[in-house]
C-alpha cells in the first residue's frame, strides 16, 4: 500500500498532538499534587485559611482531568477534613456564621454522601445552624414575640428533632402566645410539658405556677360567670 504525502503528515501530526496532551496533564496533576502537600503542610503549623486556599487550588487544577478521578476523590475528602477542622476553630471563636459557611462547602465536597466525614459535617452544620436559630427565637421570646419564637425553635426542631433545649423553648413560647391570647389554661399545659422535659428548671417552675394560679382564677370566674347565666335562665 501506498500513502499520499498528505497522508503520512496527516498520520504524523494526530500521532504528535497526543503527546503534548499527556505530558500537559501529567503537568497539572504534578501542579496539583504541590498544591495538595502544601496544603496538607499549612495545615499542619495551624495556617487553616492558607491550606484551605491551597486544597481549593489543588481541587480546581485535578477536577477537570477526568483519569485523576481518583485523586481528586481524595483531594477532596482531605480538604472536607480540614474545613471540619477550620468550622471547628470558627465555632470556638464565637463565629457561627463563619462556621457553618465552612461546613456548607464540606458537605458540597460529597454531594452523594459517601463518606464518613461528610456525615459529620452534616451533623456539625444542623447543630450550628440550630444553635443560631435557637438564639435567635430566644430573642424573639424575650422581646415578647412569641409567634416569631415558636417559628425558629421549631426550625431547630426539624433539623434535629431530639434537641431537648428547642423543645423547651417552643412550649414555653407556645406558652406565651397562648397567654396573649388570654388562655392560660393552655399556657399550663404547654409549661408542664417543658417542665416534664426538664423537671429541674426552677424558671419552668415559677412560671407554672403564676400561669396555674391565673389558669385556676379565670375557671372559676368562668363558673360564676356560668352559674349567673344559669340563675337568669330560671
Amino acid at each position: 500500500m501506498r500513502f499520499s504525502h498528505f497522508s503520512v503528515l496527516a498520520v504524523f501530526s494526530a500521532f504528535i498532538m497526543v503527546v503534548p496532551g499527556a505530558q500537559a496533564a501529567a503537568s497539572v496533576a504534578d501542579q496539583a499534587d504541590e498544591a495538595e502537600i502544601t496544603a496538607l503542610d499549612l495545615e499542619k503549623a495551624g495556617n487553616l485559611d492558607g491550606a484551605i486556599a491551597k486544597h481549593r487550588e489543588a481541587i480546581k487544577l485535578i477536577e477537570p482531568i477526568a483519569k485523576y478521578a481518583k485523586k481528586t476523590a481524595t483531594f477532596k475528602e482531605n480538604f472536607e477534613i480540614t474545613l471540619l477542622n477550620a468550622a471547628t476553630a470558627k465555632f470556638n471563636a464565637k463565629d457561627e456564621a463563619g462556621a457553618a459557611a465552612y461546613l456548607e462547602e464540606a458537605v458540597a465536597q460529597d454531594p452523594a454522601g459517601k463518606l464518613a466525614v461528610t456525615q459529620k459535617a452534616k451533623d456539625s452544620l444542623a447543630a450550628v445552624k440550630g444553635g443560631q436559630l435557637n438564639n435567635e427565637g430566644v430573642a424573639l421570646l424575650k422581646a415578647g414575640n412569641g409567634a416569631g419564637a415558636v417559628e425558629k425553635f421549631k426550625a431547630v426542631l426539624t433539623l434535629d428533632p431530639s434537641n431537648k433545649a428547642a423543645k423547651i423553648n417552643y412550649d414555653v413560647a407556645e406558652a406565651q402566645v397562648a397567654l396573649a391570647a388570654g388562655d392560660p389554661v393552655t399556657a399550663a399545659a404547654k409549661l408542664q410539658e417543658a417542665l416534664s422535659i426538664d423537671p429541674s428548671r426552677q424558671f419552668l417552675k415559677d412560671e407554672l405556677a403564676k400561669v396555674q394560679a391565673a389558669a385556676d382564677a379565670k375557671a372559676a370566674e368562668d363558673a360564676k360567670k356560668a352559674a349567673e347565666e344559669a340563675k337568669k335562665k330560671k
